[in-house]
């Protein structure tokens, strides 16, 4: 099959659009003459290409067969190949038929479209611009060097039609080796004849503008083929930079939303921080008022030791004088001795009764419901330091109150026992001193001498009871404290659910800016890891 026939019928070509390329690239009548009279193409260079023609087609098959002999044995040039939907074989007679058609084109612009759809169709196949031009090389090297052949021909047939000439005109061949010495000339000089210079001169000359002609058109025949690559290097480039500007479009609608809610969230929290840091100066603060609130406690804690100590001292003075009563009580027995029962019951009674019993009753009710409610606070206390993570001066006032409960709960049933007996000792004294005081009356004078150790007795009493108002103004001391501390450890209490509630503010917040902040990632991602969508490959479509 003629090689010319199958030219431009590839599978490929279908995927190529001739017509539009030569106005892609600005290839128009105009700019191909430019071309060629930038490198010096010319009608001449035309003719000489037409005289080329058999020889480039004499030499088609083994210039074919040596371009892809060459092709075929690097790896890369050989995956070009296989993308291809024609085998070598076809190849080769497409490469057949563009060697002849460099001597047979008319070099007009349908001659030049014609190589911009090669060049196109080597460019779909992803072969790489280092690989086209540079399979000029081996072009030219198959080639000229038929043309060297054939220029030395020309040449060698010149020096022959010159002998043939110069043995007709100047007789001998004597006369033609003097020549080609020199030594036939008139004007005597050594050296080549000049018309025999002249002659190879021209041959020589001749046959290197043949060689221009070839390199001119295979030049303008690259420059169209390094268009179309440029083109669709810059094509594929201003897809890419739509493709990016595309996307950087999305991703800036896409984080605009975020980025201002990444604000708003941001004044939130600040807030928050700043609602945060008031309750917790308010804490402290707290802290402060509860522990001197404790000290308080304590101090108060201390006075009733030592009121205590001083009522114990007292009682002992109270039994001394007792004693001395009880001696004069038995100088009046004899007067007495109806009474003598009754009295010692009183004596008793008295040595017990170190204040009002009803008022020690009373105190001691209200201390212990002071202590109970102490009790819930402190335990109220406790439970909110562990919901707020455990530690803090909330949890040591909660500590120091469970103690404090402890010890004055202990302290209360002691004297709650204490003033039960005091009650009933005192009822039983009342009862014993009705009933003697007809008995009384008649031992009033022996009994005089016992009253005024008695008197002593009163006073030693007295001072006691005043130690118990002591201790009662203590306890009061005592129960401002608690409800002092009541109060602050309620007020820890609400800046502890006030700060729980801001940081779930803030944890919200949070969360809001960590979703934002993903968002913002993913969407900006996209900008270095989206890759660009490409057209599948037109080698893989056919």
């Amino acid at each position: 099959m003629d090689p010319s026939k199958e030219f431009g019928l590839g599978g490929l070509n279908r995927f190529v659009e001739a017509a539009s390329l030569t106005g892609e690239i600005g290839l128009d009548d105009d700019e191909i003459a430019w071309r060629k009279e930038f490198v010096g193409f010319d009608a001449e260079d035309e003719r000489r290409l037409d005289d080329l023609e058999p020889l480039l087609r004499a030499n088609q098959d083994a210039i074919a067969d040596a371009f892809y002999d060459n092709l075929t044995q690097y790896e890369q040039t050989t995956r070009v190949i296989e993308r291809s939907p024609k085998g070598v074989d076809q190849l080769k007679r497409t490469q057949k038929a563009y060697l002849v058609s460099l001597a047979t084109g008319d070099y007009d612009e349908d001659y030049f479209t014609n190589r911009a759809r090669i060049g196109k169709l080597h460019e779909i196949l992803d072969m790489p611009l280092k690989q086209y031009v540079g399979q000029y090389g081996l072009y030219y090297d198959l080639i000229l060097s038929r043309v060297d052949e054939r220029v030395q021909t020309q040449v060698v047939d010149a020096i022959e039609d010159w002998v043939e000439e110069r043995e007709a005109t100047d007789g001998g061949l004597d006369r033609v080796v003097g020549a080609l010495r020199g030594l036939g000339g008139d004007d005597g000089d050594d050296g080549l004849d000049e018309s025999l210079e002249a002659t190879v001169r021209d041959a020589i000359h001749d046959g290197m503008q043949d060689v221009l002609a070839v390199l001119r058109i295979l030049n303008l025949d690259l420059q169209v083929a390094s268009d179309t690559y440029v083109d669709s290097y810059s094509q594929r480039l201003e897809r890419a930079i739509d493709a990016q500007r595309e996307l950087a479009t999305e991703v800036e609608r896409d984080v605009q939303p975020p980025v201002v809610q990444l604000k708003q969230s941001s004044a939130a929290v600040a807030e928050s921080a700043t609602t945060i840091r008031d309750h917790a100066e308010g804490q402290a603060e707290g802290a402060a008022a509860a522990a001197a609130d404790v000290e308080e406690v304590s101090a108060a804690a201390q006075e009733v030791a030592s009121v205590a100590d001083d009522v114990r001292e007292t009682s002992e003075r109270a039994a001394a004088e007792a004693s001395e009563g009880v001696d004069a009580g038995e100088r009046a027995l004899d007067a007495l001795e109806s009474v003598e029962g009754t009295t010692e019951d009183l004596l008793a009674a008295a040595e017990t009764v170190e204040a009002r019993a009803d008022d020690i009753e009373d105190v001691v009710d209200r201390v212990e419901n002071l202590v109970d409610r102490t009790a819930v606070l402190a335990t109220n206390a406790k439970v909110e330091a562990k919901r707020g993570g455990g530690g803090g001066p909330a949890e040591t006032i909660a500590s120091e109150l469970e103690t404090f409960v402890r010890r004055t709960r202990d302290d209360i049933e002691e004297v709650a026992a204490a003033a039960d007996a005091l009650q009933h000792e005192a009822a039983t004294t009342r009862e014993a001193v009705a009933d003697a005081n007809d008995s009384v009356r008649a031992g009033r004078a022996e009994v005089a001498a016992a009253v005024d150790t008695l008197d002593d007795l009163e006073g030693v009493v007295d001072d006691a009871a005043h130690g118990m108002e002591e201790v009662a103004a203590a306890a009061d001391q005592q129960a401002r404290s608690v409800v002092e501390i009541s109060e602050t450890v309620e007020s820890l209490a609400n800046a502890a659910e006030s700060v729980a509630s801001e940081a779930q503010s803030v944890a919200s917040a949070s969360e809001e800016q960590a979703a934002s902040a993903r968002h913002v990632a993913e969407s900006v991602e996209r900008l270095s890891t989206d890759p660009i969508e490409e057209q599948v490959p037109v080698y893989e479509r056919v």
